[in-house]
């Protein structure tokens, strides 16, 4: 709004100046001069905060306050005034400074100030003489933090019987680029490029090539862009053959850019550093290219190209060679310089190749495969090293000859049964494995050698498939239903075909148990894990009591449910978060934990303790409570599984809470864990 209304007050003066320019053409009238007085300065970053230029470039301001009585500006000594008009698009602005090039003070309206230096600080100084008293407000800066302009106020000082105005504008001037390279070896020892004609380098050794050009101590350019080219060494540019380019952007200004450059081509070569400060809004483009003097001579390893470590076979009919280098690209066939043998007896090679990065070689042996029963045999493979214009290093270096290297044959890992057997949600039974399975083994006779068990009778197998989100996990899908009260079991006798990727067997297995798939109405919050006010609060319970969640005894993941004393009551969160259905029944389970330090004597027996678990069933509460003594004293210092059954007597939705019910006074510390509620499934 501030911006706005400077913009009006500078439409008003310029509406001003036209009556007075259009009054003065009538000789015959007199106008008197006005009293308005207003300071206003337009410069050329306009209403932006940022105030840019560069070196050999200029920034200019214009005074166009009303009533104004002297106006002057005074420049750094590293500064000119242009005279105008000034052409666009120069590069240098020499031409134009004022005739006095030593004046560093001008009382004209408007300045135009060329740097001959960078300063991020570069000062200007303006001062107004006003017959009253006057004010401008403008964008002095942009504060990154805030990511908004600022504003600042020029305000006039009384001094005498004038009016005086003085203000320092900063402008942000930036130097021109200059390309400075540093190039280190590896254990930083620092080159001396300019007086260095040559450096031998072997081939693929590596250098440090950095760009210094945006932290020069007198050079605040803060070029962005850093680009590396590694060229032939030609006179004629038009005749140099570029090895390597490698482009880096800054993202921190002020920061060096370091790159490591790989001599991975034979010959003479140079390295030229380009550094440059991109175009902006503001800015023009500047760009610096230093050509390093230093011939870079890379020359071959003296070390031969020869085959090292074992020879392997893949689990996919491969046999690879690892080379000591890597090797250029196979321009044509070499199969018939090699020989795999098997005890003797030559195998068929379908062909050879090299693996991505060139550092093996690829024997593929589809048509006639080495089988794992070859496995303390003779296995053998051989080179004739007479391919040597075809196998050879990036330096030229021949693969050398090498004869009858064992090969490790490959021998595929038995599959095995690996944690527990679940049933899923859709009644589907995952058998899961240590090596994903392969699909195509899985054919009309998946199921031969598996047996499924259900409460001891043999259900028949519907299908078994590859799980479509874990290769290593099988479903099995049984013709008939199974329920979560069912006990059943799958083994496998070894008698089918099913194998790995890696061709492996799976073994067999005996009668392994199902885990049944459990719909736990209280879903993941049953095992006490987070904090106690998310999902479970305490009620009202008696004086004294505790309710804490704990990590003292667990039964499964961090924590567990710890009770104190006098009545203590667990409630969980909304009074309508478990529905029951009329006529069904449902399971409560859980573990209990009973320190030795509970003595039943004490009260526990008269009160025929057990634990209360209160459900609102249609209008009334309704109450299950699994019994210490039921079978006999409850185990100490061990966790112990409690299952109590109940059918609700009404469709409902229900609040659950928590009760030990000792005789009230007495004292005892109980831990509960992993509680479910779920529908019984009766077969």
């Amino acid at each position: 709004m501030k911006n706005y209304k400077n913009i009006l007050k500078s439409l008003f003066l310029l509406l001003l100046m036209l009556t007075i320019s259009v009054s003065c053409n009538n000789d015959d009238e007199y106008i008197p001069p006005g009293s308005f007085t207003d300071l206003s300065i337009t410069m050329t970053s306009g209403a932006a905060a940022v105030r840019e230029a560069e070196v050999n470039g200029f920034f200019s301001f214009s005074d166009i306050s009303a009533g104004a009585q002297s106006t002057s500006w005074t420049i750094p000594d590293t500064s000119f005034f242009l005279e105008g008009p000034i052409p666009n698009n120069l590069t240098n602005h020499d031409d134009y400074i004022i005739e006095d090039a030593n004046r560093k003070s001008s009382g004209e309206k408007t300045v135009h100030v060329m740097f001959k230096k960078g300063n991020s600080d570069t000062k200007i100084k303006y001062r107004g003489v006003f017959l009253d008293s006057t004010s401008f407000i403008f964008p002095a800066y942009w504060d990154a933090d805030l990511n908004t302009a600022v504003e600042d106020t020029i305000k006039t000082v009384r001094v005498n019987d004038k009016w005086v105005a003085e203000y320092w504008f900063s402008i942000d001037v930036y130097d021109t680029v200059l390309a400075t390279p540093q190039v280190r070896y590896l254990d930083e020892t620092i080159l001396d490029h300019t007086n260095t004609n040559t450096v031998t380098v072997n081939f693929g050794d590596k250098m440090i090539f950095e760009d210094l050009s945006g932290v020069l101590a007198d050079n605040n350019a803060r070029p962005n862009t850093t680009l590396w080219r590694m060229h032939s060494i030609e006179e004629n540019e038009e005749d140099q053959e570029n090895v390597l380019r490698r482009t880096s952007t800054r993202v921190e200004l002020e920061e060096p850019v370091i790159d490591t450059l790989t001599f991975s081509e034979l010959g003479e070569f140079r390295v030229e550093l380009t550094a440059t400060r991109e175009r902006t809004e503001n800015l023009k483009i500047s760009q610096d290219i230093y050509d390093i003097p230093t011939i870079f001579k890379v020359v071959p390893l003296t070390d031969p190209l020869t085959q090292i470590g074992n020879v392997l076979e893949t689990d996919m009919n491969v046999v690879e060679v690892t080379l000591s280098h890597k090797i250029i690209e196979l321009e044509s066939s070499v199969l018939n310089n090699f020989k795999v043998e098997v005890d003797g007896v030559e195998k068929t090679i379908t062909s050879v190749a090299r693996n991505a990065n060139g550092t093996k070689l690829l024997i593929n042996l589809d048509d006639d495969p080495i089988l794992p029963t070859d496995d303390g045999k003779m296995v053998t493979v051989s080179y004739d090293g007479s391919a040597s214009d075809i196998l050879q290093s990036f330096d030229a270096r021949p693969l050398e000859a090498f004869t009858d290297v064992a090969i490790e044959v490959y021998v595929p890992t038995p599959v095995i049964l690996t944690g527990e057997i679940m049933e899923a949600e859709d009644e589907t039974i995952q058998v899961t494995f240590d090596q994903e399975i392969n699909p195509d083994t899985l054919g009309a006779n998946a199921t031969d050698g598996f047996e499924v068990l259900v409460n001891g009778i043999g259900f028949s197998i519907a299908s078994i498939s590859l799980n479509s989100s874990d290769a290593s996990i099988l479903d099995i899908v049984l013709n008939d239903p199974i329920y979560n009260s069912d006990a059943i079991t799958v083994s496998y006798d070894g008698s089918g075909s099913i194998q790995s990727i890696g061709e492996g067997a799976v073994q067999a297995f005996t009668a392994q148990s199902v885990t049944p798939f459990i719909n736990n109405l209280l879903e993941n919050y049953g095992s006490f894990e987070g904090t106690l006010g998310d999902n479970w609060i305490e009620g009202a319970s008696g004086t004294g009591a505790i309710v804490e969640f704990t990590t003292e005894q667990v039964h499964s993941g961090n924590q567990s449910l710890k009770m104190t004393n006098d009545k203590p009551r667990l409630e969980n969160i909304g009074a309508n978060t478990l529905s029951y259905e009329d006529g069904k029944t449902y399971i409560i389970s859980y573990w209990r934990y009973i320190p030795s330090t509970v003595v039943f004597d004490n009260g526990f027996r008269a009160g025929d303790a057990g634990l209360k678990i209160w459900f609102m069933l249609g209008t009334s509460n309704a109450a299950v409570t699994p019994r210490w003594f039921a079978n006999g004293d409850p185990v100490q210092d061990t966790w112990e599984y409690v299952e109590a059954e109940f059918t609700p007597g009404a469709t409902s939705n229900s609040g659950l809470r928590l009760q030990p019910v000792p005789t009230s006074g007495t004292e005892y510390t109980l831990y509960y864990d992993d509680f479910m509620i779920y529908e019984k499934e009766a077969r």
